[in-house]
């Protein structure tokens, strides 16, 4: 397993166990299994949110509460590094920001106590508000940092030039600035038209410009691009779902599959190496945040922990499709 630190030196992995559907979609039994072999194999970072699956009934907050529960019952964590983000209600599958300084100091008690914490590692606003002053927020945040003891603070579907706003103004006032950004990011190229939600936002290249030089923490959603490539390898594109086809399956996406598949061929590693190298081997500070459904999924990336995927490699994928690179 690979790490990098946060502010404090804490070893965050970074690979990390997102875990939205438990305590709602997910089996308690299996969910359990998954979070002790995902400590047991070394990973450390575990990623939830306040309104996570609050589009099913009573889901709001259940996420929280099932990781705190198991964490007690393990007696442990202080071994791990929890990321929770709050800031947004949902109706039905639309989301609503609310990041008044109210707001997220209530959520913030509600995420605390559903975790049984005294402290967090890693909040972060799940989504803009565009419409609210950015100064206004990073002094919001400073409250939330001071509030939760947090090692570090971050946004969730923020674009660049938000970003970058907020840290002048911290900047310029001495306060506490975004470390920690996340986004849609993987090996897959995005669009804004793939997801039909406006409020997310996709690494492109001058967040990954601006996160390099600043040396923010980028987490990945996203991070297998929903399978496509391991399930394309496995079957062609042709076996894979309308979704799927639908959210990746473009000019660009294929032209880094057929590279993805000679670069397998050649160097004998499996899709998921790559895919997950991608970001842990990323000359950003990255950690891939994966979502799995059962315990063959969770152990398929395990095992690509450790791969290093060359630099060369990575630019070679960042520019195909764009320049006609041929690595």
């Amino acid at each position: 397993m690979k790490y990098l630190s946060l502010s404090n030196g804490k070893k965050m992995s970074k690979i990390g166990l997102g875990v939205s559907r438990f305590g709602t979609r997910i089996p308690a039994e299996l969910a359990e299994e998954m979070l002790a072999r995902f400590c047991q194999a070394g990973g450390t970072l575990v990623d939830t949110a306040r309104n996570y699956y609050e589009w099913v009934e009573n889901g709001r907050g259940k996420s929280e509460a099932f990781l705190g529960a198991w964490m007690e019952n393990q007696k442990c964590r202080d071994q791990l590094v929890v990321s929770t983000k709050g800031g947004v209600r949902n109706c039905g599958r639309v989301f609503i920001a609310d990041l008044s300084r109210d707001t997220l100091l209530k959520e913030l008690d509600e995420s605390m106590y559903a975790l049984r914490t005294g402290y967090l590692d890693i909040y972060l606003l799940h989504r803009d508000e565009p419409e609210r002053p950015v100064e206004e927020i990073v002094e919001s945040l400073q409250e939330i940092a001071a509030k939760a003891d947090c090692c570090d603070i971050g946004v969730c579907n923020w674009n660049c030039q938000r970003i970058r706003a907020a840290n002048q103004y911290a900047e310029k006032h001495g306060l506490l600035p975004i470390r920690v950004v996340q986004t849609w990011w993987s090996l897959a190229s995005y669009t804004d038209e793939m997801w039909d939600d406006p409020t997310t936002t996709h690494m492109d290249a001058e967040t990954s410009e601006y996160c390099q030089a600043q040396h923010c923490i980028v987490m990945g959603y996203t991070s297998q691009a929903k399978g496509f490539f391991q399930k394309a390898c496995a079957s062609g594109v042709d076996c894979l779902d309308p979704l799927l086809k639908r959210r990746i399956l473009n000019a660009e996406n294929l032209k880094k599959l057929n590279k993805l598949q000679e670069y397998c061929k050649i160097n004998c590693c499996t899709a998921t190496d790559v895919v997950v190298g991608y970001i842990t081997s990323n000359p950003l500070l990255g950690t891939a945040l994966i979502s799995c459904s059962n315990l063959v999924q969770l152990e398929d990336v395990l095992a690509s922990a450790d791969y290093h995927l060359e630099t060369e490699m990575i630019r070679c994928f960042d520019e195909v499709g764009k320049y006609e690179y041929i690595c």
